[in-house]
């Protein structure tokens, strides 16, 4: 065999690897799951573009009587994933530097008032407040197959990344 074959072979290889890609469906924490930015669909694809540099982040609806919500935002320092990724689970992960934080909403949406950063990846999470008991901040699982292995994302917040100026 000539040896641009074998390099033809190994890249069709990867194409069917690539393609034999099942992503299972996600698990949350906390019913309070994104409504938007939404989350994308693979292990790898759950930074969402979005068109404005000042979002209106919302979730479904999941507080009762005489409970509100909090919401935080963090900055991450590149669009790359993070450990979680890259299979150490139960290692502590970087959410990034917090850069906005609100608490006792009423309703299940915050509207981001500084603009936030062109081209650039933040996560996101809420969490439940009742009185002075909150409960942890809202996270996703998901695990991923494919003939190159197992991939996951796992205690992970919601992401986007806003658009380039």
């Amino acid at each position: 065999m000539r040896p641009g074959g074998l390099a033809l072979i190994g890249v069709v290889i990867c194409f069917v690897a690539l393609a034999a890609c099942v992503s299972l469906p996600k698990s949350y924490s906390l019913e309070a799951r994104p409504i938007y930015p939404k989350l994308g669909t693979s292990v790898s694809d759950f930074y969402q573009k979005i068109d404005t540099l000042e979002p209106v982040l919302q979730w479904s609806d999941v507080k009762t009587q005489g409970q509100t919500y909090d919401v935080a935002v963090w900055e991450t320092p590149s669009r790359q994933s993070d450990e979680s990724i890259l299979g150490t689970p139960l290692e502590p992960r970087n959410w990034g530097k917090q850069i906005y934080y609100a608490q006792a909403l009423s309703q299940n949406y915050y509207k981001i008032s500084k603009p936030l950063k062109p081209n650039t990846c933040y996560h996101w999470s809420v969490r439940i407040r009742t009185g002075a008991s909150v409960t942890k901040w809202a996270t996703f699982n998901q695990s991923a197959v494919s003939l190159l292995g197992l991939g996951y994302a796992y205690h992970m917040p919601y992401g986007f990344i806003t658009p380039r100026q």
